[in-house]
């Protein structure tokens, strides 16, 4: 069950930063005096610590983070995927504030800083919970023993291919432990809502409402043409089992999460993909407005010329 959440006013709060430029530098410090007028306690974590020269702001431990009630990210889509792959077993909700491009997650813009931290700090924001996948890659021995070789998690999405452009690779799929397809294509993307957006609506694949509890599966340029995108119950594991071939040496394949973490096996190892045990915990000034992101970001109805 998804633990329900309601809405407190912030007293303390964490600054993350992955994107080390001086203009982000800037934001931090403009971000933390804002904060610190309305009475709020922050902090900064050791990552964004070493990263930036902000002395006046004390660095806080990944431990005591746990206590914190929110963590700032500072970036673009980019640093809240890669927030959320180390800090979302924190259990601590995350705001986006937009340094990037596209912002689909990083809602809250330089423009409307203050009034939106205003929102938020007194309790006037929306909380949502975004599914997180579980991927993991493991090889059975001669005896049958299972030996998991990578782990990680993804926000948006795992896409499994070759690692080399237009090779062709031939999977089998199993859904729950039942056969659902032999696949020859470029690779397959296993995408959470939130990825609906992202590599897999590049692909062909449909947006998905991010409160949705479903996963998608694309595939990437299939040999058949009778091979379209499915979208399957959000609790599914999903088994990825690869065609051996007669060659002595195994074929490579490459598991890539959320286009920043790469996992290299062959194609004599099994991907399982499943949800994540911990969600993220997202929040959204008082106002947020999925369908007018939507039109904003993604240009929806305007003239193509």
């Amino acid at each position: 069950m998804t633990e329900i959440l309601s809405p407190k006013p912030i007293k303390s709060a964490v600054i993350v930063s992955t994107v080390f430029r001086r203009p982000v530098s800037g934001a931090i410090r403009e971000i933390a005096k804002l904060l610190k007028a309305m009475g709020v306690e922050v902090f900064l974590d050791p990552n964004t610590s070493i990263g930036f020269n902000i002395p006046e702001l004390k660095c806080v431990s990944r431990r005591e983070m746990r206590e914190l009630d929110l963590i700032i990210v500072v970036g673009g889509d980019g640093s809240v995927l890669g927030a959320a792959r180390t800090l979302v077993d924190l259990k601590v909700p995350m705001l986006g504030v937009n340094r990037g491009h596209l912002g689909l997650l990083t809602d809250v813009s330089p423009s409307d800083l203050k009034e939106n931290l205003t929102k938020i700090v007194s309790g006037r924001y929306t909380i949502e919970q975004r599914t997180v996948l579980d991927v993991r890659i493991s090889r059975e021995d001669e005896d049958g023993a299972g030996e998991l070789i990578g782990q990680s998690i993804a926000t948006n999405e795992t896409v499994i291919h070759s690692g080399m452009m237009a090779h062709m690779m031939t999977f089998r799929v199993s859904i729950d432990g039942r056969y659902m397809y032999t696949l020859r294509g470029d690779g397959i993307i296993v995408n959470t809502p939130t990825g609906s957006t992202a590599y897999s609506l590049s692909a062909g694949g449909s947006i998905i409402e991010p409160h949705l509890d479903v996963l998608a599966l694309v595939p990437m340029f299939p040999q058949s043409l009778n091979c379209s995108p499915i979208i399957i119950p959000g609790k599914s594991e999903v088994k990825i089992e690869f065609e051996n071939t007669d060659r002595e040496e195994a074929e490579l394949i490459a598991i890539n999460c959320d286009g920043q973490v790469t996992m290299r096996a062959d194609n004599r190892c099994t991907v399982y993909i499943r949800q994540h045990r911990v969600p993220l915990t997202l929040i959204h000034p008082e106002g947020y407005d999925y369908y007018s992101l939507l039109r904003q970001k993604l240009g929806w109805g305007q003239g193509l010329v």
